[in-house]
């Protein structure tokens, strides 16, 4: 029952993410700022997009999520060796998105000549919570599959 909670949350906090801004620079010479999205890099002022490159992260958010809503699918067929499978492949794609987060923030700070940036700390801090969750539901999957092992091994008729 834990596990289903916290993929629930995981997948729900991805959503949220993936569509929430990142980061905002400011740039030095033309003192114009712009604002680092899942899907683009934009001018704050004008709302025009000067990059469509970060769009690598809102392919991993929304995978995160329906990642973490299949593996909640998978726990009312209690099959837990495949849930097991797909809550570390989840972790790592958690793992990917932060990279990638990581590399397009500092690309771009490079090359904007930025005077002033910021991180927006709940997006950064989501994705980190959600690796706690995953690994979190991860235990609790394989607590549940000893639970359920222990007890069918209770039952077995002996002469």
């Amino acid at each position: 029952m834990a596990q289903r909670l916290y993929l629930l949350v995981s997948a729900v906090l991805m959503a949220i993410v993936s569509q929430s801004r990142l980061a905002s620079f400011v740039v030095r010479d033309s003192a114009s700022s712009y604002e680092l999205t899942c899907w683009s890099l934009s001018d704050s002022a004008t709302g025009e997009v000067v990059s469509n490159a970060p769009w690598a992260l809102m392919v991993l958010a929304i995978g995160i999520s329906l990642l973490s809503l299949f593996t909640l699918f998978l726990a009312f067929f209690q099959n837990y060796d495949l849930q097991k499978r797909m809550t570390i492949y989840t972790m790592l794609v958690t793992v990917g998105f932060l990279s990638t987060y990581a590399a397009f923030y500092f690309c771009y700070k490079s090359r904007l000549d930025v005077l002033l940036s910021d991180i927006t700390l709940w997006a950064l801090a989501a994705p980190v919570v959600v690796l706690i969750l995953l690994f979190m539901a991860f235990l609790a999957i394989r607590k549940k599959e000893a639970s359920v092992i222990l007890g069918a091994s209770s039952f077995r008729l002996r002469d």
